[in-house]
């Protein structure tokens, strides 16, 4: 089994960080269609997981339960494919396995976990909360926007508006940082900006935002509680709004490591089967109070 004299089989309690609760402007005037209207939602006050879930976290929670994964089911993930820019499907890749499907070894214990689909973050989360059900879940896809954009002020980015630049790293998203044996990356990437990986970097490798919550924008997609909704912003409820009753996929935000400038926005929003699972997906909890 994977590293195991890194972990137990017991809980590896997340480092939860409080969200004030407030209002704020949800969605984008400038953004896709899915993003619109802007309307007015209240969050009442919540924590959620200052870090993305690791590997580590959800090696213990594997090794204590016996949990198999969709991607072990099923006996198949998608991988970041050798010399190309393109996505393929491979046999037997699943939550041990990086970005282009080898085995992780020692040094990854502190990488996003992924390859994890939402199926399996809930799972996560049920275990999590031990004898309190619901203690930990899936941030609703408003929480997670208004954490995101740093509450009243929902910025762009989690750390501003503007386009990071070489003054500073500020997070692992598509930029100038290359990989020989990989390949490159497609246009556009971020100009002029370095964040030193070409594929997920350790949780808590950038500053955290104005809540203290580290990668929200890239290194990998995050899951949400929601269904998705394409239309769903111009009937959602103002006050904490938890999405449609039902639908066909899950939202998942924030962007990635593979991520185009235009897909790492505060306000963009995607959304696949409760199966789904890539090298760029993972996920973070939250608590209600």
């Amino acid at each position: 089994m994977l590293f195991l004299h890194l972990y137990t089989n017991s809980q590896v309690l997340p480092e939860m960080m409080k969200v004030p609760g407030g209002s704020f402007e949800m969605g984008s005037d400038s953004g896709a269609t899915n993003e619109k209207p802007v309307h007015l939602v209240k969050i009442k006050t919540f924590r959620m997981s200052k870090y993305l879930v690791t590997v580590r976290e959800f090696a213990a929670f594997v090794v204590a339960t016996g949990y198999k994964t969709d991607a072990e089911t099923r006996g198949i993930s998608l991988v970041y494919w050798k010399d190309s820019t393109e996505w393929h499907y491979v046999a037997g890749v699943n939550w041990r396995d990086d970005e282009v499907g080898r085995l992780r070894n020692d040094t990854d214990w502190n990488k996003p976990v992924v390859h994890v689909s939402w199926n399996d973050a809930v799972a996560y989360c049920r275990w999590l909360s031990g004898d309190k059900p619901g203690r930990f879940r899936l941030p609703a896809e408003a929480e997670w926007e208004y954490a995101a954009g740093n509450g009243a002020r929902h910025t762009t980015y989690s750390w501003g508006n503007d386009l990071p630049s070489s003054r500073q790293a500020v997070a692992n998203v598509r930029d100038q940082t290359s990989d020989p044996e990989y390949g490159k990356l497609s246009n556009p990437k971020l100009p002029d900006y370095k964040d030193g990986y070409f594929f997920a970097s350790p949780v808590g490798t950038f500053p955290p935002n104005g809540l203290g919550l580290c990668d929200m924008t890239g290194n990998v997609w995050e899951w949400c509680r929601d269904w998705y909704g394409e239309s769903y912003y111009a009937k959602s409820e103002a006050l904490d709004p938890t999405g449609p009753a039902t639908g066909w996929g899950h939202v998942f935000r924030g962007g990635s490591w593979h991520s185009k400038p235009f897909r790492c926005t505060t306000t963009i929003r995607l959304a696949g089967i409760p199966e789904t699972n890539t090298p760029n997906l993972g996920f973070r909890v939250a608590a209600s109070i």
